[in-house]
């Protein structure tokens, strides 16, 4: 399942947004979470990390990759059927969070309530099904904060059997290119010299207008 961690010093330059199913899934201070799980079913959501290509429960918000506005964010989610039985029809149900608009991604999604839901039919026993959904991060993501960790909720139901998971990923209001960050312009907080070290600098400039006017008179 997902892990979570954040210490109560990082948490004053990072915000961390739930979705909202009522929480099928709590944070454990100190680190680790506690999911819903019933009977022969077993949800697992990983997201994808975005320098390494591969798929991973949560990205942190201090070694791992940050996402900016207009980046596409990649979720996976893994239905599986650990009983005897057929299930023959699984409900899923993904919220997105603050900051992430969904792109892609199986049946219908609720923009008012930031809500996916589809059907996985026949799933056998032992049998996993795996979808992808895609989400973009939108342009009010804010500055202050520094960094904001936003956390994606999943839920799949089958009569007596739940499960569900989170997978958290942090995102950074900051203009980039090729991957670094790129400054402004730099302010000038000192006033260029112009005491008695710059008195050899004037004498070039009278050379500097009689060359003017020589090429000037060369042309004519």
């Amino acid at each position: 399942m997902a892990f979570l961690a954040a210490s109560a010093a990082s948490a004053l330059a990072t915000s961390v947004t739930y979705g909202g199913y009522g929480a099928p899934c709590e944070p454990i201070y100190g680190g680790g979470e506690t999911c819903v799980s019933k009977g022969f079913l077993i949800l697992n959501k990983t997201v994808k990390n975005p320098t390494t290509g591969g798929f991973v429960d949560n990205l942190s918000q201090t070694t791992d990759p940050k996402f900016g506005p207009s980046q596409d964010v990649t979720f996976k989610l893994t239905i599986v059927n650990t009983g005897g039985q057929n299930f023959s029809e699984v409900s899923v149900t993904d919220i997105l969070p603050s900051y992430l608009d969904f792109i892609s991604g199986p049946g219908t999604f609720d923009s008012n309530t930031k809500k996916l839901t589809f059907k996985i039919t026949n799933l056998g026993a032992g049998e996993s099904r795996t979808e992808t959904i895609v989400a973009r991060v939108s342009g009010s993501v804010p500055t202050d904060p520094a960094v904001n960790c936003v956390i994606n909720h999943a839920k799949a139901v089958s009569d007596v059997n739940e499960a569900s998971d989170i997978s958290q990923v942090c995102l950074q209001n900051t203009t980039t290119k090729g991957g670094f960050q790129v400054l402004g312009t730099p302010t000038v907080k000192q006033t260029p010299a112009t005491g008695p070290e710059m008195l050899p600098l004037f004498g070039l400039i009278p050379a500097g207008i009689s060359g003017l006017f020589l090429r000037r008179k060369a042309s004519k």
